[in-house]
């Protein structure tokens, strides 16, 4: 079985929100709950706080927006790709 993957698209970093926020798609299934994510590269635990409401623009493109700790800056990144646990 194929972990599900989550791949960042867009990463905007809006001040008044409590971290960041990483726009990407997943690979392989579909997220439910708030997921428990890897840094596939490094192995790193990336922390999630939440998955946001969907867009416009997300709906259409059917990815994902995901609220992320902003202690977790370094994993978040364009092109990086984030593997989830079950």
């Amino acid at each position: 079985m194929t972990a599900m993957q989550f791949h960042i698209n867009e990463v905007f970093d809006i001040p008044a929100r409590g971290g960041l926020i990483a726009v990407g798609s997943i690979r392989d299934g579909e997220i439910v709950g708030t997921p428990r994510l890897r840094d596939s590269t490094s192995g790193h635990v990336v922390h999630v706080l939440g998955v946001d409401h969907p867009t416009p623009r997300t709906r259409r493109t059917g990815e994902t927006i995901l609220v992320v700790d902003r202690a977790d800056a370094e994993y978040v990144e364009v092109g990086r790709t984030w593997t989830i646990e079950e």
